[in-house]
């Protein structure tokens, strides 16, 4: 079953949350962390086992949106993830794979600490570059710890891909 509970998605990590961020994730090949909000999932209901329809992904993710590949400075994807977190049970709380965040603060990525100067790979969904998530007005594609990649397909095309490989 894929947990799509609005008391899910916007306090913790589902089963559903974790498809979607691992399909943004393959759908980029090279991101080391993929981020999304976990408002993007309006379903608020368990999707039991068994065959997915386009309607259960439209259900899902009504809104789609396109997936975006990032390079982004260690501080700006620390700044960007413990903000997520302030946004518990709300829908900016971000939803991340690829890194690891601590009750502390302490980040790590590929189970290294982040380095606030190294720059990281990161997908993340159009939506959260427009600045308009609670909390999240510095992410924008015009914040200068930011470079845009390129434009990866609909979300919902990536998690729709994600299923057929499952």
């Amino acid at each position: 079953p894929l947990d799509g509970r609005e008391t899910v998605v916007r306090t913790r990590e589902g089963t559903m949350s974790d498809l979607i961020v691992n399909a943004m994730r393959h759908a980029a090949g090279d991101a080391d962390v993929a981020v999304f909000n976990g408002g993007s999932i309006r379903i608020d209901d368990v999707v039991p086992p068994g065959p997915i329809t386009q309607y259960d992904v439209i259900r899902i993710l009504p809104f789609g949106g396109n997936s975006v590949v990032v390079d982004m400075s260690g501080a700006l994807l620390r700044r960007v993830l413990l903000g997520g977190r302030a946004n518990l049970g709300s829908g900016g709380f971000l939803h991340f794979v690829g890194a690891t965040l601590d009750d502390r603060g302490g980040l790590t990525v590929g189970g290294r600490p982040v380095d606030d100067a190294h720059t990281y790979r990161v997908v993340i969904t159009d939506f959260l570059l427009t600045g308009a998530e609670t909390g999240l007005g510095f992410l924008t594609r015009s914040n200068p710890e930011l470079t845009v990649v390129r434009e990866l397909e609909d979300i919902r095309q990536s998690l729709i891909a994600e299923l057929r490989r499952s």
